[in-house]
């Protein structure tokens, strides 16, 4: 067994926010072919500008909080769990 006692911040974060910035693609994606189903059923002129924004601008917000999220995550793991839990036991092979 290996203990977890140290999660490097940055390296952290780089991941949360590149896993960020692709849920957000996606999830902006979905949003632009669902606000473009609604416009040709509905009539509706704004949303398929709503749909291209989202496409733009999610990936974006989604990549900023997952960065800012793992790095202040690794900070809380390294200087309050690591002292009073002893980390996170793994077993390699």
């Amino acid at each position: 067994m290996k203990t977890i006692t140290y999660v490097n911040q940055k390296s952290l974060a780089n991941i949360l926010g590149l896993f960020g910035f692709f849920s957000g693609l996606v999830s902006g994606i979905i949003f632009s072919l669902t606000s473009s189903i609604a416009e040709s059923m509905m009539g509706i002129p704004l949303a398929t500008g709503l749909g291209v924004l989202t496409i733009v601008f999610s990936p974006i917000a989604y990549g900023a909080v997952g960065y800012v999220s793992g790095y202040i995550g690794a900070s809380i793991y390294n200087k309050i769990i690591v002292p009073k839990m002893g980390g996170i036991e793994i077993e390699l092979e």
